[in-house]
C-alpha cells in the first residue's frame, strides 16, 4: 500500500503453487492448514518484572512511542483505507482472519488470527475458515457474516473503494467490482449477492475461487479485507469515516484518543482473545516532520523504533551513530516510478510517444540518484523488486532487470538521449524544438526529501534532454487527486509498496481493472494489450513458466510499451531500540507488527 501513500494494487490472474509465506494451506477438503494459534515469542502475564520465556525481565511500563507520519492518515473506513498509516493502525486495532508478520529470521509469515484453521479443497478452488471466539469491544461477537459483509462492501460500485479488485479472486468478485453504480441497486445487489463469499454458520466462513490463487491467504492479511459491523457502519452515516467516536474494535488494542494529523493513542483491549500474550498496554502514534527532531527523539529514548533515510539512515546502518540499538533492513516490495497522463489530450502533446517516454526514462541516472542524492534506497532498472516470490522461486533472480541493456547502450548520454527524443517528436508530425517545450509533472509532498527530489529530476532532465519541466507540487493530496482525474499534467509519481507475495500485486496495476487504468492515466487501448500478455497466467502452474510470462510484461511495460519510469526499489532501514522484543517488521501488507512486543527492564 502505498505505504506508500497514493493508490492501491491490483490483482487478477491467479497462480496454482503454494505462496511462500509462512502460512500452511491444506489440500484436502478435510485436511486443516493449521490448528495452532498464533505463536508469540512473549508469554506470560504483563504485569511487571514478570519473566519472559527467555529469561528476560519485563519492565515495569508496557508503554512505547513511535513516529506516524498522521497526515496520512485519511479514514476510519478500512474498506476505504490505501496509506501505509492507516495500515499500522488498523492492523492492530481490527484482525482479520489472517496477519502479516515476520518470524525469528525476518521471513515474511502470515499468521493465523481471526481464523484458528482453514481446510483447501482438493481442486484448490474452496477454502473454508474456522473463525476463533473472539468479540468486538462491545461485547458482540465476531460472525463470518461479518467478513462477508466486508467483501461485498469492498467491491460495491457504488463504493469505488481503491481496494475493490481484490476481491477478484472469489467468483463473481470482477462480475461485481467491475459493474457500474449506474448498473442500478437491483443489478448490484444481485452481483453481492452471487460473490462467492457465505457464512456457513457464525464460525465458519467459506470463499469459493474461480481458479486456484494462493495469494488469497496474504489478500485476506491486509485491512480492506478484514470484518465490517454494518449496525454501526448505518449508526455513524457520514461520520464513519472521518470520526473515532462510536468504532467498535477486535483486535488486540484500541483507540482511545485521536488527534488529526497529529497523534493517536492505542491501549490493550482485555477483550482479544489473546489478550494473555499482548504486553504492550499503550502505544502512542505520533507525528514527527522533522528528520533531526526524530534523530534526537530516538537517541533519548522517546521514540523506540524510527525508519530514517538518507544521511540519517546511512550514518545508523555503518554504524557511525553508535547506540543502544539494533538496524533492521527487511526485505522491502517498494518501487517509485513515474506515470504518464495516456488517458487525455497531454499539456505537453508529447506523451504518445514511446520514443520521448523513453528518453525520459533513460535520462535518469538512477546510481546517481539512489547514491550521491539519496544516499539510500537500490537503483532500478525494472518494476519488480528482489523481494518478490512466486510460490518458492525468486522473481528477480530468474528474471534480468529489463532496462539495463538500454541504459548501458545510451548512458545517460545527452546527445543520444535528445536524438531520441527528437524522433518520437518527428513521428508526432511535431517541429517544435525541443526548448519549446514544457513537460508538467504533477507532486505532492513538502519534506526535504520531496523536494530534493523534485528538484533532481527537473534539473536532469531539463539539462540531459534540452526540455522545460513545470514542476507542480500540490500540499493538499486531494488537489492533486483532483488534477491527475482532470488529465491536467503529463506525468505524476508515486511510492507503491506490495500488498502480498507475489509480482501481481504490481503487474496488475496496469490490466484494464487495474489501478493504474482507473487512477494514473494508463490508456484502455494500452491495457487491454497489456491484458493479452498476462492472459497465461489464468492457466498457467509451473512457477517457472509463471515467471517467464511476468518477466516478459514487465520488459513490456518498463522497456517497450514503456507504460511507467521505475528509478527506485526502496531500501528500508529501521532502528529498534534493544529494550523493546519480539517487535516484527513484514515485507508485505504493513510496516511493523508490534502486536507482541514488549519491553525489558
Amino acid at each position: 500500500m502505498k505505504k506508500k501513500t497514493l493508490m492501491g494494487a491490483l490483482s487478477l490472474m491467479l497462480v496454482l503453487l503454494l505462496v511462500a509465506a509462512g502460512c500452511g494451506t491444506g489440500t484436502g477438503s478435510s485436511t486443516p492448514a493449521s490448528q495452532s494459534p498464533a505463536s508469540s515469542t512473549a508469554t506470560g502475564s504483563s504485569e511487571a518484572s514478570s519473566a519472559t520465556t527467555g529469561g528476560e525481565n519485563l519492565a515495569a511500563t508496557q508503554e512505547i512511542q513511535l513516529d506516524w507520519p498522521a497526515t496520512n492518515f485519511y479514514s476510519f473506513d478500512i474498506n476505504a483505507t490505501y496509506c501505509a498509516e492507516e495500515s499500522i493502525v488498523f492492523s492492530h486495532v481490527l484482525e482479520g482472519l489472517f496477519r502479516s508478520s515476520a518470524d525469528e529470521n525476518g521471513k515474511q509469515i502470515y499468521v493465523e488470527s481471526g481464523c484458528e484453521s482453514y481446510t483447501v479443497s482438493d481442486d484448490g478452488l474452496v477454502y473454508t475458515f474456522k473463525l476463533r471466539d473472539n468479540k468486538w469491544s462491545d461485547g458482540q461477537k465476531v460472525t463470518a457474516q461479518q467478513y462477508v459483509d466486508s467483501f461485498r462492501r469492498l467491491g460495491d460500485p457504488r463504493n469505488a473503494f481503491d481496494y475493490s479488485y481484490f476481491i477478484d479472486d472469489m467468483v463473481g468478485g470482477k462480475e461485481l467490482y467491475t459493474m457500474s453504480a449506474e448498473d442500478g441497486d437491483a443489478a448490484i445487489e444481485a452481483a453481492m449477492e452471487n460473490l462467492g463469499a457465505k457464512a456457513i454458520d457464525d464460525n465458519t466462513l467459506e470463499i469459493t475461487l474461480h481458479s486456484p490463487a494462493p495469494q488469497i491467504i496474504s489478500k485476506l492479511a491486509n485491512i480492506q479485507m478484514f470484518p465490517i459491523r454494518l449496525d454501526i457502519i448505518e449508526k455513524l452515516g457520514e461520520t464513519y469515516a472521518s470520526d473515532v467516536n462510536g468504532h467498535v474494535f477486535n483486535g488486540p488494542f484500541i483507540i482511545t484518543n485521536y488527534v488529526k494529523d497529529n497523534s493517536m493513542i492505542l491501549e490493550k483491549n482485555p477483550d482479544y482473545w489473546d489478550a494473555e500474550n499482548v504486553k504492550l498496554t499503550k502505544v502512542t502514534l505520533t507525528n514527527v516532520e522533522d528528520p533531526s527532531t526524530e534523530d534526537i527523539m530516538f537517541k533519548n529514548g522517546e521514540l523506540v523504533c524510527i525508519n530514517p533515510d538518507g544521511d540519517y539512515a546511512k550514518a545508523y546502518r555503518d554504524g557511525s551513530d553508535a547506540g543502544d540499538y539494533t538496524v533492521v533492513t527487511p526485505a522491502s516490495a517498494g518501487v517509485e516510478y513515474f506515470f504518464f497522463n495516456r488517458r487525455t489530450a497531454s499539456p505537453s502533446g508529447v506523451m504518445e510517444s514511446q520514443k520521448c517516454r523513453l528518453a525520459l526514462s533513460l535520462a535518469v541516472d538512477r546510481v546517481e540518484y539512489t547514491g550521491s542524492v539519496l544516499g539510500s534506497d537500490i537503483p532500478a532498472y525494472g518494476y519488480v523488486n528482489n523481494a518478490f516470490d512466486v510460490g518458492t522461486t525468486n522473481y528477480r533472480e530468474n528474471v534480468p532487470e529489463p532496462l539495463l541493456d538500454l541504459q548501458n547502450e545510451y548512458n545517460c548520454d545527452p546527445e543520444k538521449l535528445q536524438a531520441l527524443f527528437k524522433e518520437g517528436l518527428k513521428d508526432l508530425n511535431d517541429t517544435r524544438e525541443l526548448s519549446d517545450i514544457t513537460i508538467k509533472i504533477i507532486a505532492t509532498g513538502t519534506t526535504a526529501r520531496h523536494k530534493q527530489k523534485q528538484e533532481y529530476f527537473k534539473q536532469i532532465w531539463e539539462q540531459k534532454l534540452g526540455v522545460k519541466i513545470d514542476m507542480t507540487v500540490f500540499g493538499d493530496n486531494t488537489l492533486y487527486r483532483e488534477a491527475r482525474s482532470n488529465g491536467e499534467y503529463d506525468m505524476g509519481y508515486i511510492s507503491w509498496a506490495g500488498d502480498y507475495n507475489d509480482p501481481m500485486t504490481n503487474m496488475d496495476m496496469f490490466l484494464t481493472t487495474g489501478q493504474g487504468t482507473k487512477f494514473a492515466g494508463w490508456s484502455d487501448e494500452g491495457a487491454a494489450e497489456y491484458d493479452k500478455l498476462m492472459a497465461p497466467l489464468s492457466t498457467t502452474v509451473d512457477p517457472l513458466e509463471r515467471i517467464k510470462i511476468y518477466g516478459e510484461a514487465e520488459k513490456w511495460l518498463v522497456a517497450e510499451e514503456v507504460a511507467l519510469i521505475p528509478y527506485l526499489y526502496t531500501e528500508e532501514v529501521f532502528c529498534l531500540n534493544n529494550k523493546v522484543k519480539d517487535f516484527k517488521f513484514p515485507s508485505f501488507g504493513l510496516r511493523y507488527d508490534f502486536t507482541h512486543a514488549y519491553v525489558t527492564e
